[in-house]
């Protein structure tokens, strides 16, 4: 039996000037419901787009991670802030190049030890329970600053979902060379089965209406105040 991990993720990038409690108020807004094509799980089945074929033999997986991005291309598109005052260079960078650096599916083995996905990593404590840890140290230019310690999050639970926020600065400042960069992340992490089948689809047959559970997620806002 293979467990199954659905996570929902929301990236904002904001210069200096975009970066005001507004813009982080519509960035926070998560439509309830989506059409997603990355996969999903449906009488005991994992459905999958063909290909993910690719990755490691799934017999020897212990957990697959299926992940749906909201990127920051999307967020800015929203009606309430397109208009303001957003650099160049971010609007100039192709969806393509901001999506390929974000996984939408992993498969985990030997999980009672430690192991790493997107910024974190996962390890099964008991038959019932993950724990979840932050893995600073080996995103830091991703996450930004300040600096945070790698630490446990929480406790992850099946059929329990987890709200995960985080945010972080570069600034390059003072190289004259690239405005301050604010970044704003947003997790909901829910453990939603187990699974020994799975089928693989052609994207054309795989769209999926997916209801994000925000409303039963533990929250753990580990958000700083930035300037």
């Amino acid at each position: 039996m293979i467990d199954v991990i659905q996570i929902y993720k929301s990236k904002g990038v904001f210069t200096k000037s975009t970066y005001n409690p507004e813009n982080r108020k519509h960035f926070q807004d998560i439509d309830m419901s989506f059409d997603s094509r990355q996969g999903y799980l449906e009488n005991d089945i994992l459905m999958l787009p063909i290909h993910y074929k690719k990755f490691p033999d799934f017999e020897t997986a212990d957990v697959t991670i299926i992940q749906d991005t909201k990127g920051w291309l999307s967020f800015l598109e929203n009606k309430h802030i397109k208009n303001t005052d957003v650099s160049n260079s971010f609007k100039n960078v192709p969806t393509k190049s901001i999506l390929s650096n974000h996984e939408s599916f992993y498969t985990l083995i030997q999980l009672d030890s430690p192991k790493a996905f997107e910024f974190f990593k996962l390890k099964k404590s008991n038959k019932d329970t993950y724990e979840v840890f932050l893995d600073y140290e080996s995103n830091s230019k991703r996450i930004g600053i300040p600096k945070r310690e790698n630490h446990k999050i929480c406790d992850l639970k099946h059929s329990k979902p987890i709200r995960y926020k985080i945010n972080g600065k570069s600034d390059f400042t003072l190289t004259g060379s690239k405005e301050r960069t604010f970044y704003e992340y947003d997790y909901i992490i829910e453990w939603i089965g187990k699974i020994d089948t799975i089928e693989f689809c052609e994207l054309n047959k795989i769209s999926k209406r997916k209801t994000i559970p925000i409303d039963n997620c533990k929250l753990i806002d580990e958000r700083k105040i930035l300037r």
